[in-house]
Parts: C-alpha cells; structure tokens; sequence
C-alpha cells in the first residue's frame, strides 16, 4: 500500500485526464497521457458521480460493459463486488435512496469491476460509519494480499496506521518523504 495526499490533479495527471506542464508522469511503464492504461486502473473519487436511478446490479453491469467484460464474467463479477462490498441486501434498490456510506460502498465495488492491478482510492472511508470502515480496510489489506497495488489518499492517518505498509509524502510534484510510517515518524 502507498498512501499519499495528493491534490485531485495529481490523480487526474495519473490518469490521463491532465498533461503534465513539464516532466514525465509514467504508469506501467507508460506515458499517463496513454489511454489504454487506464483498463488495468481503479479509481474511487471522493466524490463517486453515478447514475442514481439505477440499482447496485445496474450500475456494476453498466461500467462492466465499459470494459467489455464478457456477460457471463461480467455478471459473476457484480455478484461477487456486491457481497465484497456489504451490500447484497440492498443490490436492488436505486442509488438514489442509497446513504453516503452505501454510496461509496458501490462506489468502491464500481472502481474494482475491472479486476485493476493499480487502485487509487480517495477517502475511501468518507461516509462509513465504524464497522463500515472496519470493512472497508479489510477490503483492502485483502486486495493487497492478491498482489493489487493501492493508492490511498486520505487525511485520517488512523486509516493510514491500519492499512498501508510504505508511506509517500508528496508535495509541490515532489517526493519530500518515502518510507514505512514508523520510519517516517520518528525523523526529525
């Protein structure tokens, strides 16, 4: 795990949706600006945009298409994101009647469709309340276990302490600091 601050265009630099002013971003070995990278990235925003009338199903079979996820696959995988997520007893019902927490639960499952080898996650834990939060870390240690690499982006350093195992200070699109957080706490 690599937690960091980022402001919301260093993300968008990653992604793709911002041209470096100078320098390089790369991804995989590729130019940020490449958009085929960006099928093996998961991206949960603070801030999840979905379609409110559709349900959890809808909705996760909707960005599966995106990717072309055969329907077979596809539908294999909503099943499984809903469960993963905590969120089978409301798998039907409009995200309009959904609570923040909910929201950013299928928000979650949405940026995971893909079966990503990176996911960036900003505030992953905004909106849940404690257990929600407990489930949520646990979610990624387990993606990390699978050999996923996440990018948490969050202020609440209770949610780095639990889950991240290397810590990057960034700031001014600089490195300032890189290390394990024990290492970094006791620097000068």
């Amino acid at each position: 795990f690599i937690w960091l601050i980022p402001k919301p265009a260093d993300v968008k630099l990653l992604l793709g949706l911002l041209f470096p002013t100078s320098g390089e971003a790369l991804v995989f070995n590729e130019r940020a600006t490449e958009v085929t990278k960006n099928e093996r990235i998961g991206y949960l925003p603070e801030e999840s945009y979905l379609y409110r009338f559709l349900n959890a199903e809808e909705t996760l079979d909707f960005y599966g298409r995106l990717f072309n996820i055969p329907a077979d696959v596809r539908k294999k995988r909503v099943n499984e994101l809903i469960a993963m997520v905590g969120l089978d007893w409301a798998r039907r019902r409009p995200l309009r009647e959904y609570s923040k927490g909910m929201a950013r639960r299928i928000g979650l499952a949405q940026a995971l469709i893909n079966d990503p080898d990176l996911i960036i996650l900003d505030e992953p834990t905004s909106g849940l309340d404690p257990i929600g939060c407990r489930e949520v870390k646990d979610l990624i240690r387990a993606l990390a276990r699978r050999g996923k690499t996440v990018i948490l982006s969050s202020h609440l350093l209770s949610d780095v302490e639990d889950v991240c195992d290397r810590v990057v200070i960034y700031y001014g699109g600089r490195i300032q600091a890189a290390g394990s957080l024990k290492e970094l706490l006791v620097r000068p």
